[in-house]
Order: structure tokens, then C-alpha cells, then sequence
């Protein structure tokens, strides 16, 4: 007993002393970065020197900062997640940072750095090579909930860019993909949340464009719809639309035999009209089994 008494002791303090040092490295982390001010201020002083340029693109590190610093001593510069620099070509994107970039630079010396951000104009082109950039400002509180997120996780480029466009032009938040093994759930919930409406069960994704980064033309809508058999049956699958007319049967009168299923739903609606549908699956031609509702809209704000 005294022994197991003396390693419980030995274990209980080797844990206290790993989250003391974990506290005393997170809380000097937090102090050192209190000492980086934001190039909106520091910009106003003359001693430094920023410009902003375009890598070419409009996702990831696809913009470049180049700082001079002519003062005497170490300049420590943030790039903020949550500021939106502003292209100075009014039909290029403005590109929105969603990664804080912590830059340090020494007296009297030039150093480059790459912005981590994302277009937030999904109708204007994309950025050329060197285009110039003014620092902006930082955006809103759901901008910035948004950006904090980004910075903290890795979700996939394409979600994040999806989900700046729901915020910031009103893009459907069914665009957001929600990855593999649900890599991006969080973030999909998060713009759900903000934009006060239901965390989509599908995904709309969009045709491609030459020339366009995004084209407001609705390709297809997949989905997975569960549900369940009692007994051996026959399955029918349809789409209706608000009216209750269907528009297709995607499965008719198919039999199965008692278990459980997921339906994959893979729908092209690149010619069907804006509005609301009804995915439902029917068990021997009158038992409604599921419903899910999906809707397919065009409509966007200017940004």
C-alpha cells in the first residue's frame, strides 16, 4: 500500500507539472503576441513601409505582404484574421484573411510574407499577379466568428471558400461540403448558425466556368437519405416540387428486403427552376418511409 501510495504521488505530481508548464507556455505565448500591433496602425507610421500585392488567385496564399522597416528597432506586425484588404482594381475580389500571420522585422531591413485569405466578391474576377491591395479594415462580428474558426482548424479549402461566400455574398450554405468523415461539420454549422437557418442534410455544388471563379449555375445536389424496412417491400424514390408535382423518379417500385438502407441521393438540377424540393422515399406504393427537402436558389448579393 505504501508503495502504490508513493507511484500515485509520483504520477499526480509529473501531472501538475505538465500543465504548469503547459499554463506557463500558453500564458508567454499570449505575451509575446501582445507585442504585434496591426498594420492597419503601423502603416500610419513612416518609419515603415507596407505594401500588399497580389500572388495571383483568389484562395490560400494567394497574397503577398512586403514590409521595409526603417525604425532602429524589431517591428512585430499582424495581419489579422478577420481584415478584408481591398483591391484597388474595384473588378478585382477583395480577398478576406482568415489565418493570422505574425510577422517580425528587424531594423532597417525588407522582408516578404504570405497572407493566408480567401475572394469575398464571388462575381468579380480574380486577382492578377501583383495587383495592388490597400490594408482595408476588419469586417463585422460574423466575418470575424467566421475567420477565428478558419484560423484554428483545418478545413478544406473549398469549404472555407464556400463559406466566406455564404457570408459575405449570401451563398447557400448547402454549398459548404462537408468533407470526408465530416472534416468541415463544424464549420458548416458555425455559418448555419450565424445565418439562422437549418444545417443542410445535402450539398449543391456548381458548374465550372472558364474565366469565372464562380458561376451561380447550380450542377447537383447529393445527399444520403437513411431509412428503414420492417418487412420485404418495394421501394419508390421521387422528387416533387412545392406544388407536389413530380418533377422524377429517381427508383420505381424496386424490391428490398427488410433492413436498414441509405438512399445516395446524386440529382443534376443545372435546368431545373428556383425553389423548393421534396426528396421522398415510399414503402409499397403508399407508405411515405421519408421526406427530405432540398432547395435550389440563384440568388446572391453583390458583396
Amino acid at each position: 500500500m505504501p508503495g502504490q501510495r508513493f507511484r500515485y504521488m509520483k504520477t499526480l505530481s509529473a501531472l501538475v507539472l505538465v500543465l504548469f508548464l503547459a499554463n506557463a507556455a500558453f500564458a508567454t505565448d499570449n505575451a509575446s503576441r501582445q507585442r504585434y500591433i496591426s498594420i492597419e496602425k503601423l502603416e500610419k507610421n513612416r518609419q515603415f513601409r507596407i505594401k500588399l500585392r497580389s500572388k495571383g488567385g483568389y484562395q490560400a496564399y494567394c497574397m503577398k505582404m512586403f514590409f521595409e522597416n526603417k525604425d532602429k528597432d524589431t517591428c512585430f506586425a499582424l495581419v489579422e484574421a478577420g481584415r478584408r484588404l481591398k483591391s484597388v482594381d474595384s473588378t478585382q475580389q477583395d480577398i478576406f484573411i482568415v489565418r493570422n500571420t505574425y510577422a517580425v522585422i528587424p531594423p532597417g531591413t525588407k522582408k516578404e510574407f504570405d497572407l493566408y485569405g480567401f475572394c469575398c466578391i464571388s462575381h468579380n474576377k480574380s486577382p492578377k499577379s501583383g495587383s495592388p491591395f490597400k490594408t482595408g479594415y476588419m469586417e463585422g462580428k460574423d466575418w470575424q466568428t467566421i475567420a477565428n474558426l478558419i484560423n484554428d482548424n483545418a478545413f478544406d479549402q473549398s469549404a472555407i471558400q464556400s463559406a466566406v461566400w455564404a457570408i459575405s455574398n449570401n451563398h447557400s450554405v448547402s454549398s459548404i461540403g462537408r468533407g470526408q468523415n465530416d472534416k468541415n461539420l463544424a464549420l458548416l454549422k458555425a455559418v448555419a448558425e450565424l445565418k439562422k437557418v437549418e444545417v443542410p442534410w445535402y450539398n449543391t455544388s456548381y458548374a465550372q466556368e472558364t474565366g469565372r471563379v464562380f458561376s451561380n449555375k447550380p450542377k447537383m445536389i447529393q445527399g444520403e437519405i437513411p431509412y428503414q424496412l420492417a418487412y420485404e417491400s418495394a421501394v419508390t424514390v421521387l422528387v416533387k416540387d412545392e406544388h407536389g408535382t413530380v418533377i422524377t423518379t429517381l427508383v420505381d417500385e424496386s424490391p428490398a428486403a427488410k433492413g436498414k438502407y441509405v438512399f445516395y441521393l446524386d440529382l443534376e438540377i443545372a435546368k431545373w427552376r428556383d425553389g423548393k424540393y421534396e426528396c421522398v422515399i415510399i414503402q409499397d406504393g403508399f407508405k411515405i418511409l421519408e421526406t427530405k427537402t432540398f432547395e435550389i436558389s440563384r440568388v446572391i448579393s453583390e458583396g
